[in-house]
């Protein structure tokens, strides 16, 4: 692989990976439903704690807790099946000296009131998780840049030693070939200077 064009992946999530952990969280929140409204249920139901007799049903406490956790559809979910385990004998018989609207509040007062608190507190939940992803996101975008920008300086940094070699290399070459003819010149001069020089005689005319 050249090191000249890097890939560097980005640390961004899989779509396969998102998908499946959503489904595990809400096979979670389904499950932490089921135990602590089945728990509460079972309490009530053997006799161990009556809740008649509080001014609110465990059940909006659990409804908000699932909320908080997984939002807006973990907590209606909570409130539905609270409604169903509440309801599952069926829903109580009017008294003749009851009216319609009196039957609907009493019988009606507290699932509406699990599911409005699983919206209010889900959808606070919920847009608090949006930003959350937001910020990760982005993040994610900053470290991805910043890779790039380290690798990209990297490449840079191969690529300026490969440069100062190749030019430290000609220069290494071209020294002796510049340098010959001074040489030349000097050994000519050290050869003229111990040359010996032939004195003229005078000549003797017969």
């Amino acid at each position: 692989m050249s090191t000249e064009n890097p890939v560097i992946s980005g640390n961004f999530r899989d779509p396969a990976v998102t998908t499946v952990s959503s489904s595990r969280s809400n096979v979670l929140a389904f499950a932490e439903g089921i135990l602590l409204l089945g728990g509460v249920a079972l309490i009530d139901h053997s006799g161990l704690m009556s809740f008649s007799s509080w001014p609110v049903h465990p059940f909006l406490f659990i409804t908000v807790l699932l909320s908080a956790q997984y939002g807006v559809l973990g907590g209606v979910l909570t409130a539905v099946g609270a409604t169903a385990i509440v309801y599952f004998n069926g829903l109580p018989a009017r008294p003749f000296d009851m009216s319609h609207a009196e039957y609907f509040r009493l019988t009606w007062a507290d699932p509406l009131s699990w599911v409005l608190a699983a919206l209010m507190v889900g959808i606070v939940t919920s847009h608090r998780g949006r930003m959350l992803e937001e910020q990760g996101e982005q993040l994610r975008k900053a470290v991805r840049a910043e890779s790039l920008i380290a690798a990209q300086y990297q490449v840079l940094a191969q690529r300026t030693h490969k440069l100062e070699r190749s030019l430290a290399g000609r220069a290494d070459l071209s020294m002796p070939e510049n340098a010959s003819p001074l040489a030349d010149a000097a050994k000519s001069r050290a050869r003229a200077a111990h040359r010996p020089r032939n004195k003229s005689l005078p000549s003797i005319e017969s």
